[in-house]
């Protein structure tokens, strides 16, 4: 790998091979989806979390890979999925429409086992743990080539993702100190490309894409990084972005994530998400505790991204396009995820606001139903 890559990306970019041609030609506009990741712990199954969503208003689901597994799936490593058939009857008997796939945890663990368990313990079956880092790393390459079989066999081709740790923890923390990590850096994209290879050519076998959620602590945390991931790939079609503004906290801001043309070219979805500063604390805390900490989700009201400007970027910089174009149909949904740091992702009682139902019902009131125009204001003007 050229070290030249990391210190002159810019000159050594192509723009148009960056470029994903994919369009549907028709006019596309906005719908409440929902991010059931949070769900599964609570709710169990996809039926029980498809009732919930659309009882609160959602259209579509991105559907948590969790939901995706078969009875015993895990039981001393096995990797089993529910029949696609299956979940496009689910998927129809509650009117979702549009649905992707969030396989942000499976992708995650994936590459970064290779660092340590810990960094998929959470992930992945304890039998599957037991087994040792390289156990996780190959078991998760089958787990994920099997649920791009399922999911695209189910009519789904848009895959939520975090690309994991390709190289050292350290170039992963956002400010990578140690000296001489030109080496680390050229080894771990080398590790990139050739690790990802068997999953990324099923992909492109089955018209499947992933879509990468920028996000500190993964395998792209800003638009520079994600280049290197592309140009790594021989700017693979299956490499592409999910929009999430809420991790636009570190300095680039999420004008400037979305319409680089690093990133603008590939993205294909959304999330609907907010956050906001607490006064005094710092971002980079190494604590858990949720509540102290600097950045801070919140309501998609009242948080430092105007969500209907980011909304109306999306569709100019062609996200709803592309996503029709794989999804079909001429509607994109952005997906509510709930995350507060105050008030409880499910309502505790009827009376009660849950964070859940509030994002989606936010979606509803403020951005479903937007449309990207075809026409200029003076075109309208009285001549």
């Amino acid at each position: 790998m050229n070290p030249l890559f990391f210190k002159e990306l810019n000159a050594y970019f192509d723009p148009n091979r960056a470029r994903l041609n994919v369009g549907c030609g028709r006019q596309v506009s906005l719908v409440a989806g929902v991010e059931t990741g949070q769900l599964v712990g609570a709710l169990k199954t996809l039926e029980g979390v498809a009732q919930y969503a659309t009882g609160c208003g959602a259209r579509s689901l991105m559907i948590s890979n969790y939901l995706l597994h078969g009875p015993g799936h895990g039981d001393n490593g096995r990797i089993v999925f529910r029949q696609p058939q299956e979940v496009r009857q689910v998927l129809s008997a509650a009117g979702i429409v549009a649905p992707t796939i969030s396989a942000h945890c499976a992708a995650y663990a994936h590459l970064s086992a290779h660092w340590g368990l810990e960094y998929a313990e959470k992930f992945v079956p304890g039998a599957v743990l037991a087994k040792g880092a390289q156990y996780v790393e190959d078991w998760s390459e089958e787990y994920i080539l099997g649920l791009l079989e399922t999911g695209t066999a189910a009519g789904i081709h848009i895959y939520g993702w975090f690309w994991g740790l390709w190289g050292h923890p350290v170039l992963h923390s956002g400010y990578p100190w140690v000296f001489g990590w030109e080496g680390m850096m050229a080894a771990g994209l080398e590790r990139f490309r050739d690790r990802t290879a068997k999953i990324r050519a099923k992909a492109n076998q089955l018209g499947a894409y992933f879509a990468h959620e920028i996000h500190p602590g993964t395998g792209a945390i800003c638009s520079r990084d994600f280049a290197l991931l592309l140009m790594a790939t021989d700017y693979d079609r299956s490499l592409c972005v999910w929009g999430d503004p809420s991790h636009c906290w570190a300095g680039e801001t999420w004008t400037r994530r979305f319409t680089s043309p690093f990133v603008a070219p590939r993205v294909i979805g959304s999330h609907a998400k907010n956050f906001k500063f607490l006064e005094g604390a710092s971002t980079l805390m190494i604590s858990e505790d949720w509540p102290q900490r600097g950045h801070q989700f919140c309501g998609h009201g009242e948080g430092e991204v105007n969500l209907e400007s980011y909304a109306k970027m999306l569709l100019a910089i062609g996200a709803g396009d592309r996503f029709c174009a794989i999804n079909g149909g001429d509607i994109m949904p952005l997906y509510s995820e709930a995350e507060d740091s105050i008030l409880p992702l499910t309502a505790p009682a009827p009376h009660l606001l849950g964070a859940c139902s509030a994002g989606i019902k936010w979606v509803n009131d403020h951005l479903t139903g937007m449309s990207l125009t075809t026409a200029t204001f003076t075109d309208g003007m009285a001549q």
